[in-house]
Order: C-alpha cells, then structure tokens, then sequence
C-alpha cells in the first residue's frame, strides 16, 4: 500500500524539478538580428523581434552566432548606428554570457525566454 504512495510522490516530486528553463535554445535563435521592440515582456524582459523597425532613434539589437561570436546594435555618443562586437558562452538554459572586444563597454549576462520564430524575450543582467 506505501510503495504506490511513495511512488507517485517521488514523480511529482521529479516532474516539479523539471521546469520549462531547461530547455535549449532552438536554433532559430541563432544567426539572425533581433531588435528590441521596446514592448515589456514578462519578469523584467524585453521583446525582441527580427524585423528592424528602421527607427534610428530606436535602434537597438543583438545577434547570437553559432559560432560563439556575438553582435549589439546600438547608438554612439553621435546617435549613429554602431555595431559592438563580442563574443558569447553558455552558461546553462538559454542563458548567455556576453563579452565585449573592447574592455570600455562592460559585459553582461543574456538571458532568453519564449523564443519563437517572430519573436523572443531577453534580459540582460
């Protein structure tokens, strides 16, 4: 009688430590532009979409390369479109650590939830 008890609660107890975060980051993550729609997405992300929507004042993105390179789009001290490359490292579930090549701009980590193929949310930390 307490072995189909202690059963079942040890399979809540594994499918609770199972969370959503686990997942990888599909592939359409990576090799393309997302630009930050400046829509507020859940837990303090942003929604970011591949479509650029072409505002200057507004420009701001990132691009995750397969190959371990990274890409920030953002303004200069002018208002121009710059481009601030990087580099990434994995550090678990969707979750990004994000470092510069030059050693003025200040690295940080980049975390990714709800990615879809339209859209995705991302925070930096």
């Amino acid at each position: 009688m307490r072995l189909p008890l202690h059963l079942s609660a040890a399979l809540l107890l594994l499918s609770a430590g199972c969370q959503k975060d686990d997942e990888p980051t599909p592939d359409y993550v990576f090799g393309r532009a997302w630009y930050n729609t400046y829509q507020a997405g859940e837990d303090g992300a942003t929604v970011f979409s591949p479509t650029n929507p072409n505002l200057a004042w507004r420009y701001d993105g990132f691009r995750l390369n397969a190959d371990g390179s990274f890409l920030e789009y953002g303004l200069d001290a002018l208002d121009k479109p710059e481009e601030r490359p990087g580099t990434w490292q994995s550090e678990g579930s969707q979750t990004y650590r994000i470092t510069f090549r030059t050693t003025t701009r200040k690295g940080y980590l980049l975390r990714i939830t709800k990615p879809a193929n339209d859209q995705l949310q991302a925070r930096r930390d």
